[in-house]
């Protein structure tokens, strides 16, 4: 009997593997399962009945019979790929079947397995991709990719969890090695697009979404793309057109509306502006993108009331904000009373937003609020001296027991919009100033400091692109330095200082010698007119009551208005506004102009 079910066994087994090889499924089939019934410790039917499953998409099934394969013979190598096999392709199944649950756990028994299985590692990065885990996303990748590194699946992933997590350089390099070997992969052109973007060049990162638009004409976030990246280059108008014929395919699209709005603001219109930003709000009123981009535009009108409210969606990850800084919602202060009560305010951004709002520190110690700051440390001294201001902590000091805290630029919001407060609200240090006092006895009066540039901000292009439309070049301010009445200091520092050394202008410098803006207060106060662009030193001299004239780039920042000259936030400040975009040469001829009239009136002493 043995011998003749061997011999069975041989004959029956041959049939079943020719029905299957030939795809009558069916017939192998049928005979396998006899074959299993007879032997169900039979491991080469269990495991070829297994490779049925597998040809017929019965996965589940599939794994059940592999499994038992592997138990009744753990040295079956076969066994143990095929079962891979089954595993990822269950996987994928449940993935189509919206059951990402079984799909991951497919996924780590393959894993258990084989642990360099790279299908394995690349559907647990699709995974977490669906959930928006771009790290993990990242890391299971990244796994995929040492095992198989020209897999393109997972190398468009995980570019695409790079963008994400703004790995722009990581990202960059996955991507060129996808779209080498798959150049018209619009959505992999796209991401290297934002990669570039984000890297600050400018010029790829269009020809890139160029380049997804010509594989996929329609691709609407492909279009949005670039019309942000011409918006950056300073073409609003290429960039307009571009998200216009976006609205008008899909005109219930908020992110156009709300890129629109933006652009509509460079080109200085900003009530068109503020109807495109509301209507990106009516299709997607909790946007805090949009809220905060309302907030600028409202802002520029002077709609305070409503441009503070929105102001605050900053807090919710939206704000392009270059060094922006943070405290825990806890003991935040909303407008409560402050009498008897210690509150922090806190800087919370750049150095002329501190300048700007810490002038609301005396309203509150007018409300009985022992009133503490906590500035930038180059900032510490000059505030430390500041109406209202009980004491100065620098960043990163430990800070003494308080009741409240509060960001300075969202006190405008709980005190009320439309108080400026009394100006000027900063003093220099009298010791210091007369210091510079004697030692600038010499030089011919007006003596005019001058700012030409901001401080550069590569790591945001965007930021980047803004301070390049704000700041002059050294050799754009030479005809004012042709008055010969007037004696010009240079106030600028930071790496666009490194101009003045190359040139034969006659501006005295001295600010290698100020280590904060205390030592620059002192210096400005014994001067008679500051020329600026729009960076902090505008501010310090605004705020020291110094007559100061800001050269004003033409998509101006909310807090200087619209179409004025003035500013209620500086009554000795006046601007002068490029004309068009781009169009100093204008601006700087009409303050060349006044700055002679100015001289010729002359100081007294």
């Amino acid at each position: 009997m043995t011998i003749i079910a061997s011999t069975n066994r041989t004959r029956d087994l041959s049939a079943a593997i020719r029905h299957h090889m030939e795809g009558r499924y069916d017939e192998a089939e049928q005979l396998y399962t006899q074959l299993h019934q007879t032997n169900p410790h039979d491991e080469e039917v269990l495991y070829l009945t297994g490779v049925l499953c597998t040809d017929l998409g019965i996965y589940p099934a599939a794994c059940r019979f592999l499994e038992q394969a592997l138990i009744e013979s753990a040295d079956f190598p076969e066994a143990r790929a095929q079962l891979v096999k089954a595993c990822l392709a269950q996987a994928q199944q449940s993935i189509a079947q919206d059951d990402p649950g079984a799909a991951e756990s497919a996924c780590r028994r393959a894993l258990q397995l084989a642990p360099d299985a790279a299908d394995a590692w690349r559907t647990l990065g699709q995974l977490a991709l669906t959930k928006s885990a771009w790290q993990q996303a990242e890391t299971y990748l990244e796994k995929a990719l040492r095992a198989a590194p020209s897999d393109l699946d997972a190398l468009n992933w995980h570019g695409l969890a790079c963008v994400q997590q703004k790995k722009y350089p990581q990202g960059r390099d996955s991507l060129e090695r996808l779209l080498a070997r798959k150049p018209d992969l619009a959505q992999a052109q796209t991401n290297l697009g934002l990669c570039l973007l984000g890297l600050g060049e400018l010029h790829p990162a269009e020809t890139c979404f160029r380049r997804a638009l010509q594989y996929s004409p329609h691709d609407i976030g492909a279009r949005i793309n670039l019309a942000n990246t011409l918006r950056i280059r300073g073409k609003p108008e290429e960039a307009r057109t571009v998200l216009e014929s976006v609205i008008r395919e899909a005109p219930d699209l908020a992110e156009a509306h709300n890129n629109l709005g933006t652009v509509l603001q460079d080109l200085g219109d900003a009530q068109a502006a503020r109807e495109q930003l509301e209507a990106a709000l009516r299709l997607e009123p909790g946007s805090p993108q949009v809220r905060w981009n309302l907030a600028l535009t409202q802002l520029l009108q002077g709609d305070e009331a409503a441009g503070w409210r929105n102001f605050e969606a900053r807090w919710e990850g939206c704000a392009n904000l270059a060094g922006a800084y943070s405290k825990p919602a806890a003991r935040a202060w909303h407008g409560e009373p402050v009498q008897g009560k210690t509150l922090l305010l806190w800087a919370e951004q750049g150095f002329g937003d501190t300048l700007q709002f810490i002038r609301f520190a005396a309203v509150l110690a007018g409300r009985g609020a022992t009133v503490l700051a906590e500035v930038q440390p180059e900032l510490q001294t000059l505030i430390a001296g500041a109406p209202g201001v009980s004491r100065a902590i620098a960043r990163g000091q430990a800070l003494p027991d308080y009741d409240f805290h509060c960001p300075l630029m969202s006190l405008p919001l709980h005190l009320g919009a439309g108080a400026y407060g009394t100006v000027p609200y900063l003093h220099a240090d009298e010791s210091r100033a007369a210091q510079w006092q004697s030692r600038l006895e010499g030089y011919r009066r007006p003596r005019v400091g001058l700012v030409w540039a901001g401080k550069s901000r590569l790591q945001n292009a965007e930021l980047d692109a803004i301070d390049r439309r704000r700041s002059v070049s050294l050799t754009q301010l030479a005809p004012l330095t042709t008055i010969a009445a007037c004696s010009f200091f240079s106030l600028q520092k930071g790496g666009a200082g490194a101009e003045l050394p190359g040139t034969t202008l006659p501006i005295h410098d001295f600010s290698a010698q100020w280590q904060d803006f205390a030592d620059t207060a002192a210096f400005i106060a014994n001067l008679d007119l500051v020329i600026s662009v729009d960076t902090a030193v505008a501010h310090l001299a605004g705020a020291l009551g110094k007559p100061v004239w800001l050269l004003n780039r033409f998509d101006t920042c909310w807090r200087w208005g619209v179409g004025r000259s003035d500013t209620p936030w500086y009554p000795t400040l006046r601007q002068f506004r490029q004309a068009h975009p781009g169009d100093w040469e204008t601006a700087i001829a009409e303050l060349t102009a006044a700055l002679r009239d100015y001289a010729t009136a002359g100081v007294s002493g």
